[in-house]
């Protein structure tokens, strides 16, 4: 099942959330979290609720050691939630290469988030092994965290420490229920209508047989942005659905300040993965400047093949390790006296470049996009591609706006609208409706249209 899902949507989601809400306690709530979580998590694929609870037993008895005095007991536990987490990511997320052994799985069954769920394992028993968070002695308040249908995809990356005291106890407000509903409609309306407006570009723009000069650059621009939507839409459907629970979940992605260079683009597309990536490895490793540099590109690798498992995302990985290593060396210094709009094409001609790594498979249709950036083909723009900007024109400028600054002070200024009195409340929550069925009547009539 997934968030996106019609089933989940207009059964599963209001049927738990008034379930939930039939009584106070605290207790209550987890239970209800924990048992509607195994019907998301085995929804047609029954047999592997085992492997969760039982790998979530586990880590809690790590997480026993490596709360304990004994050095040799913390690293056995950090050491045994390593290998037990990297196996199951490996076997499930890559099966593929157990298709001939007993491990072999069918696609059909495959769970949903297993990467984000072994990391958010394996990153419990190492917080509890540095002193971030204490052992957690009782085993359904850590299955309250492991087994929640609202951390189960694309993240945020919660921590065990950020939540410990809103396992034992929280209130579902009125604020939150609405606050909740908010967020989940627009991070449903961030994957499933923006993210695929730009798909219908990216697919088009990137044509290797059709390349063109807009085709080249619009096309990765569609790409880029499409899987930040993909992302920031799941995660803000993650922290609606963690408020309609009670709980509230911090910000994933920050925005994006060109100032900050590729640096600050990468720590904010996924802000609570790098810095659990920071906490847990990079810093203890870092015992000087050059072992923070290999620390860096150690883990920028690894958090490349936590991505994809194949070279290109190494490659991804170690590109973007790089970047941030000399920006941190002394190209950062640098970028804070140039303009801002140097800044941003330096910014954004380097992401760009990354995500180009990630996208083509073959070194010859790198090579056809490379040459469609310099103009080799002498076509400037397909047709096809004109019929789909036409056709999600719309859209596509809405997207464009939702990372800009502009954004923000949009915001900024709704809240302080709303926050006047209760009628300028109410037609706030009105006009925002409102947008929000203009945006869905825009994605539905695009394709009529053209």
């Amino acid at each position: 099942m997934l968030y996106t899902d019609l089933i989940f949507i207009y059964a599963f989601l209001p049927i738990t959330v008034l379930i939930t809400m039939c009584d106070r306690s605290t207790e209550y709530k987890n239970l209800i979290l924990v048992l509607s979580s195994i019907v998301f998590f085995t929804w047609g694929k029954p047999m592997y609720i085992c492997l969760v609870f039982l790998s979530a037993v586990f880590d809690w008895a790590f997480g026993l050691l490596a709360g304990s005095r004994s050095r040799n007991l913390r690293f056995f536990g950090v050491l045994l939630s390593s290998v037990m987490n990297a196996a199951i990511f490996v076997v499930i997320n890559y099966n593929f290469l157990f298709s001939d052994t007993a491990l072999s799985i069918e696609a059909s069954i495959l769970p949903v988030g297993i990467a984000f769920y072994t990391v958010r394992s394996a990153s419990y028993v190492f917080d509890v092994a540095l002193g971030k968070t204490k052992c957690e002695k009782n085993l359904f308040c850590f299955l309250t965290f492991m087994i929640n249908y609202t951390l189960l995809l694309v993240g945020p990356f919660v921590r065990y420490g950020e939540v410990r005291d809103q396992i034992r106890f929280r209130i579902i407000t009125g604020q939150k229920i609405n606050d909740g509903i908010t967020r989940f409609i627009v991070g449903l309306g961030k994957a499933s209508i923006l993210a695929a407006a730009l798909g219908y570009v990216k697919s088009i723009g990137l044509d290797v047989t059709d390349m063109t000069f807009f085709g080249a650059f619009l096309g990765m621009a569609a790409f880029v942005m499409q899987v930040y939507y993909l992302f920031s839409g799941y995660t803000d459907m993650a922290i609606g659905l963690g408020l309609l629970n009670g709980f509230s979940y911090s910000e994933s992605f920050l925005p994006l300040r060109v100032k900050n260079g590729v640096t600050g683009a990468v720590f904010g597309f996924n802000h609570t993965l790098i810095k659990l990536v920071n906490d847990c490895l990079i810093s203890p490793l870092s015992r000087s400047p050059l072992s923070a540099c290999v620390a860096t590109l150690g883990c920028s690798a690894l958090v490349g093949l936590w991505y994809g498992f194949s070279k290109q995302f190494v490659l991804f990985g170690l590109y973007f390790g790089i970047i941030i290593i000399l920006e941190t060396l002394f190209l950062r210094r640098l970028l804070k006296k140039l303009p801002a709009v140097i800044c941003g094409i330096y910014t954004l001609t380097l992401i760009f470049l990354g995500w180009s790594i990630v996208y083509f498979s073959n070194i010859h249709d790198y090579r056809i996009w490379l040459s469609g950036l310099m103009f080799d083909s002498g076509k400037i723009i397909s047709q096809s591609l004109v019929n789909e900007i036409l056709a999600y024109c719309a859209l596509l400028v809405f997207a464009v706006f939702m990372v800009t600054p502009f954004k923000d002070k949009l915001k900024k200024a709704i809240r302080e609208a709303s926050a006047k009195s209760e009628k300028a409340y109410g037609c706030v929550r009105i006009l925002t409706t409102a947008a929000l069925v203009a945006v869905l009547l825009m994605s539905t009539a695009s394709r009529v249209v053209y």
